[in-house]
């Protein structure tokens, strides 16, 4: 019955629109004594702790539509894409992407490459024409910019 009263209380009460924009229609300054007093806003409440996510929870995508993203699509031309991009990178062939420094690391380099094989020998039987094209013609290209760099370094 109490709850009852309330609710009935909170509906007659209404509600007032007070418009705090610091400027008219017009675009002046409203005078300050239109200002009404600020309130310091009380500080929110820390997030409720979490104990850490279960294997089966960290597997579930999360509910609802996937955020709408501009990037490439996931598929392993790209990722030859990215990992030749690298190698041409810390071979010194082309600009570090965010600097637009050039760079050698060849240890690096070598390490792109190797995954590039890794990558070839996987999936061996399971790639289409293209990607399998892509990939013999890629490999022994950036082979021999390694072996070209390597000789120049010393």
């Amino acid at each position: 019955m109490a709850s009852e009263r309330h609710e009935e209380e909170q509906a007659e009460k209404g509600f007032v629109i007070s418009d705090k924009r610091l400027f008219t229609k017009e675009g002046a300054r409203r005078p300050a004594e239109a200002e009404s007093p600020r309130e310091t806003p009380a500080a929110p409440p820390p997030p409720p702790r979490r104990e850490a996510p279960r294997d089966e929870e960290r597997q579930r995508p999360e509910p609802g539509p996937a955020p709408r993203r501009d990037l490439p699509p996931a598929d392993l031309a790209t990722l030859v894409n990215m990992l030749t991009t690298n190698a041409m990178v810390f071979l010194g062939q082309i600009p570090a992407p965010g600097s637009q420094q050039y760079m050698r690391n060849l240890p690096q380099a070598q390490h792109m490459i190797d995954l590039l094989m890794v990558l070839r020998e996987k999936t061996r039987g399971n790639l289409t024409h293209e990607e399998e094209q892509m990939l013999q013609e890629l490999l022994p290209q950036l082979q021999m910019a390694y072996v070209s760099v390597s000789r120049q370094v010393g």
